[in-house]
């Protein structure tokens, strides 16, 4: 398997790891457990969730990942432009 990234917060690790696996992609949390034990912790890389898919996924996921990531970019809320 290989790295498809690592995710800033458990929000964005929850809907990168349904999209993928609503789109039948297989995939593999590196420290998915460890890495909520001090969620505000994430400076140390110890504590780094990683997402892996395997290599004949990777193109899949990382177009699947980057629309994601590109929409919450875009996001008005992100922003700090809430209505």
């Amino acid at each position: 398997m290989t790295k498809l990234l690592s995710p800033r917060d458990e929000a964005e690790l929850m809907v990168l790891t349904s999209l993928l696996e609503c789109n039948g992609i297989v995939f593999h949390v590196q420290n998915a457990f460890f890495g909520g034990l001090y969620p505000g912790l994430n400076i140390f890389p110890f504590n780094e969730r990683v997402i892996l898919v395997a290599e004949s996924d990777l193109d899949r996921a990382s177009l699947l990942a980057r629309d994601f990531l590109n929409a919450m970019a875009e996001s008005p809320e992100r922003e700090g432009h809430a209505g």
